[in-house]
């Protein structure tokens, strides 16, 4: 039982070394995220100066960004990877220079929250694992290691009351054979 308590003590500890090197990539977010607003306040210029015609025109002629999600594991933790092909718009001469500038904006920001969201999500999913490790680990430590231990306690204790009580028979047994 000892032995599975260190295993998992061993799990803890890398899941938070784990945990620790993605802190860097975390801190990060603020700075993905005013690109992402950039990017946004760069799209509703666009809409306000090309019109609602000129953007759907723009949005065909956007390649759609296409994902693909692989799971991972980590010390037994699933992870997913999203990996995505670059978000690219074919231009064309009939499109307003602000509709291509918001989706080069659009295309800078993708590229940097992607790797943001494998990170946020490598994250959550290590912190859940670390917090259900931690639950059994202080499960074993605090309440089921100790009750195994006195109730192994109490059965050796009660083993080597039964075995003086036999020696004690055998013993009364022999002398009182000796005796006839």
């Amino acid at each position: 039982m000892r032995s599975g308590v260190d295993a998992l003590k061993m799990k803890r500890d890398q899941l938070i070394k784990e945990s620790q090197s993605l802190l860097s990539d975390l801190k990060k977010r603020s700075g993905t995220e005013k690109k992402l607003e950039k990017a946004y306040r760069m799209l509703r210029l666009a809409y306000a100066a090309a019109g609602p015609d000129e953007m759907r025109k723009s949005s065909l002629l956007t390649m759609p960004l296409l994902t693909e999600i692989k799971v991972r594991s980590i010390i037994g933790v699933e992870i997913p990877e999203i990996s995505t092909r670059e978000f690219e718009l074919a231009t064309s001469p009939s499109l307003n220079a602000v509709v291509i500038a918001a989706a080069r904006k659009f295309s800078e920001a993708i590229k940097e929250i992607m790797p943001l969201i494998n990170s946020e999500a490598k994250f959550e999913r290590i912190a859940e694992a670390l917090a259900d490790t931690i639950r059994k680990v202080n499960a074993l430590e605090k309440i089921i290691v100790p009750d195994h231990e006195a109730a192994i306690k109490y059965i050796e204790e009660a083993l080597e009351e039964d075995t003086l009580e036999e020696f004690l028979r055998v013993k009364e047994y022999r002398q009182i054979k000796e005796g006839e």
